[in-house]
């Protein structure tokens, strides 16, 4: 657990927040001060463009002559009726880091971000999925259950409906009493697409479509009822996304009043997004589930984001393999680090059955995340509601390592 190790401030991708006074919120904690120089790919950095973020109760008459201050070019709402960020376009010869000195220093911005794309780091199945297909509003609507105590919002590429194997109900239902999505038309139905601006949570990569059946056939084979799953669409088809659309999608999520864990099965080198922290720091009810990544590296000395956010509830997943019953070690791909990765889970040749019985084997920390997520779950619906309690029982109900037998590459229980 986070809060039990040491902070040091960091700028330290690939793919796959809470101890801090509320002074310290203006910038991401880690607890990593150096760089194994080992060659990864890095999220890359838009050369005119910066993702803004309001103070409560800026109106929208001071927004429009911040823009005017600063010669916005253009600029970009969130879908779903959130302005609390905003992406701001400027002329490309502009020199946006001093643009953005200047940007900090107003009355109404609570802070500010550079815009990356990042890159998803995990493979999935070519044929769990067809570019060109969508989800029917009937669809959808027939996958909607009622009355669930608890729901899990999954940031990720979206949820190929066509191609899970088990075919009951467990989305979210969107009721007319929260704040809905309506953009072009579209009205929600449950969860949104932030790629392209619509109600069709269709899982145009496959990535997505795996980790959500992980969750589902976990707490399905254990006779959980309880739940339902919000999809957030928040990466194309190639595994693709922006700050922006990661944070109007994490914004979208947490404004769901029965979200208590979010599975966050991405992440990326460097580059630790100020406002992700920010709005993980305000939402400390919420568990925070994190792959921490696929290269084989420590993250004590190379930051992994999300997951090396030094925050209580935020847990960091690595994943481990099986030689013999005897011998659990860390996967080869699998990022480590003896205070930055909480728990190792099963995240090596993990098996996936889609609805035609085709097999499939994926491997990657993005899918070991998944299964914690579910443990989360049941810990959840057991009365360990908080993200601290819930921590606690992982790690009372996780299997105890022999005592030295991965001393390096984490603590001493992993999660199976």
């Amino acid at each position: 657990m986070k809060s039990l190790k040491p902070l040091f401030a960091s700028l330290i991708l690939y793919f796959f927040i809470f101890g801090c006074a509320p002074e310290d919120l203006d910038k991401p904690v880690t607890k990593h001060n150096s760089n194994k120089n080992k060659s990864v790919n890095r999220p890359v950095k838009s050369k005119n463009e910066l993702i803004i973020g309001y103070k409560y109760g800026v109106n929208n008459a001071m927004k429009d002559n911040l823009r005017r201050k600063y010669k916005v070019k253009r600029f970009e709402k969130c879908d779903c009726i959130n302005d609390r960020i905003e992406k701001w376009e400027f002329d490309s010869n502009l020199d946006i880091e001093g643009r953005n000195d200047q940007i900090t220093q107003e009355g109404g911005i609570e802070a500010t971000d550079y815009q990356f794309f990042y890159a998803n780091e995990n493979i999935s199945p070519t044929t769990l999925t067809t570019i060109t297909s969508s989800h029917s509003n009937e669809l959808i609507t027939s996958f909607l259950k009622p009355n669930s105590t608890l729901t899990i919002a999954i940031l990720d590429t979206g949820i190929n409906l066509n191609k899970l194997p088990y075919r009951d109900p467990f989305l979210y239902i969107s009721t007319p009493n929260t704040r809905l999505c309506k953009e072009n038309g579209n009205e929600e139905i449950s969860g949104w697409d932030f790629i392209n601006g619509d109600n069709d949570i269709y899982d145009d990569n496959g990535h997505g479509t795996v980790v959500s059946s992980i969750i589902k056939s976990k707490l399905d084979n254990e006779n959980i009822t309880d739940y339902q799953i919000l999809p957030v669409k928040v990466f194309n088809h190639l595994g693709k996304t922006s700050t922006f659309k990661l944070l109007c999608g994490y914004l979208y999520a947490v404004n769901k009043p029965s979200v208590s864990i979010i599975n966050m099965s991405f992440g990326w080198y460097s580059a630790p997004s100020t406002l992700l922290y920010k709005f993980i720091s305000e939402n400390p009810d919420i568990l925070h589930i994190s792959s921490s990544g696929n290269d084989n590296l420590d993250n004590e000395f190379v930051a992994h984001y999300p997951s090396s956010y030094n925050n209580k509830n935020v847990l960091a997943i690595g994943s481990f393999s099986v030689r013999s019953r005897a011998e659990i070690v860390k996967s080869t791909f699998s990022n480590y680090g003896s205070t930055s990765v909480d728990f190792l889970s099963v995240g090596d040749q993990v098996s996936f059955y889609d609805n035609a019985g085709t097999h499939y084997l994926v491997s990657g920390t993005s899918y070991a995340a998944p299964l914690v997520a579910a443990k989360s779950a049941i810990h959840y619906l057991s009365g360990y509601t908080t993200p601290v309690e819930i921590i606690n029982q992982l790690r009372i109900n996780g299997t105890l390592l022999i005592s030295g037998s991965m001393p390096t590459y984490y603590g001493d229980r992993i999660i199976e």
